[in-house]
């Protein structure tokens, strides 16, 4: 897509504007809330709420600090979306201000013209390092802003270790660092502290493991009678997404867990090394993001029919 503004422009339009919104996409990460919420930290004169579809996941409320982000029926003057490829990505929100979202800022490979004005640089690691460039213009970071745009930026770098880590991604969160963010706590909650639950949703992975296409292929699945059976609540669910992309030899790592309000839908989690491209993949399932790492859903009357579903469009991609 063509940006039709410059983060230059964006700095000016977030100085000019006043009683602003911010949504960010339903199941929220550290990266959507972080890109939000800095923004609102960074203007602390200013009236502006974050709005998200799903309730945010306990290890992520340092981000929010305790500041409600539910939907309201109060209007606004002004309506952003960060770290949204797509207007049903941010669920009820989305539909509620699909028509007069102004600003979108995002960092997804298959983004869609939604706003007004559309920002989306895919070559940026994270949606937090364009929110960084932008409030850098005014000055506008202080400690509070500084705090979540670390843990944006290291959240969808995993810890800078993927590929969409850069050199500029290092210099900004150390300049982040150099303010003082304890750096060391953000990455324990983010990559190292999980619950039992968690470190039970795991167990349960290793245990439906399956592997396709000689072993490049590697899947996990949770059924809603799965998660019931093993007191599992979708949060904890959410550090398995990188466990079989991280088998030796599998290319391609895939989660589907079916969603608890939506049973028979399920969604898709996806990984990659170098010669799988996700975006490709879960774009033809009608979803997307980026080339290692994407997303979608899809409709199943069971565990194993959404399996095929996927499987069948996998198979249809990789050997091309």
């Amino acid at each position: 897509m063509e940006n039709n503004i410059t983060v230059e422009g964006i700095a000016s339009l977030l100085e000019e504007w006043d009683d602003i919104l911010i949504l960010t996409h339903a199941n929220p990460d550290a990266d959507t809330l972080g890109s939000a919420f800095a923004i609102k930290y960074a203007y602390p004169e200013k009236n502006i709420d974050v709005c998200c579809a799903d309730i945010i996941p306990d290890r992520l409320s340092f981000i929010n600090k305790g500041i409600s982000t539910t939907l309201c029926e109060k209007e606004y003057a002004h309506i952003v979306s960060v770290d949204c490829a797509e207007l049903h990505l941010m669920g009820e929100a989305g539909r509620k201000y699909s028509d007069r979202i102004e600003l979108k800022v995002d960092h997804h490979r298959t983004s869609t013209e939604f706003a007004e004005y559309n920002y989306a640089e895919e070559t940026s690691g994270s949606c937090g390092e364009i929110v960084y460039d932008i409030l850098k213009q005014k000055d506008r970071i202080n400690k509070d802003a500084a705090e979540v745009l670390y843990a944006a930026i290291a959240s969808d770098t995993g810890c800078f270790k993927f590929s969409n880590t850069k050199p500029s991604t290092h210099i900004k969160a150390a300049e982040l660092m150099a303010m003082g963010v304890d750096f060391a706590a953000i990455n324990t909650i983010l990559f190292e502290n999980k619950s039992r639950s968690e470190i039970a949703a795991l167990r349960v992975a290793v245990n439906s493991l399956e592997y396709h296409f000689d072993g490049r292929v590697a899947v996990v699945g949770f059924s809603n009678s799965m998660k019931e059976e093993n007191a599992l609540d979708d949060d904890a669910l959410g550090s398995v997404n990188s466990l079989p992309r991280e088998i030796e030899g599998v290319e391609l790592g895939i989660v589907i867990k079916e969603k608890s309000a939506k049973p028979g839908e399920f969604k898709v989690s996806m990984r990659s090394g170098e010669t799988v491209d996700c975006s490709v993949i879960c774009g033809k399932l009608g979803g997307g993001g980026h080339i290692r790492a994407s997303g979608a859903a899809v409709k199943a009357d069971s565990l194993n029919a959404a399996k095929e579903i996927i499987l069948k469009t996998v198979s249809e991609c990789i050997e091309k």
